[in-house]
């Protein structure tokens, strides 16, 4: 099991709203009703076209910002997924 713990990250940078429905993530703005888009996940996208990942163990859900490497590591529990079969 991950010895990981909770840390809080102090930024000046704009919060991002978020909520999980199911397989699906909806982006939006507080401030303006018609500021959302929704991304759906997919079982058997390969990791380089998502736009998101989703914890498989523990449901967490993170930006995936640049294409995975070989593996990565959820941030939440520390479940490693490997992406490649090198």
């Amino acid at each position: 099991m991950s010895k990981r713990t909770g840390r809080v990250a102090e930024t000046d940078s704009v919060s991002i709203n978020w909520r999980q429905h199911g397989s699906s993530v909806t982006l939006y703005d507080e401030t303006d009703t018609d500021a959302w888009i929704r991304m759906t996940f997919e079982a058997g996208t390969p990791p380089e076209h998502r736009l998101y990942m989703i914890c498989d163990d523990c449901g967490g859900v993170f930006a995936q910002r640049t294409t995975p490497g070989r593996s990565s590591v959820c941030g939440d529990c520390g479940a490693t997924f490997n992406h490649r079969r090198d």
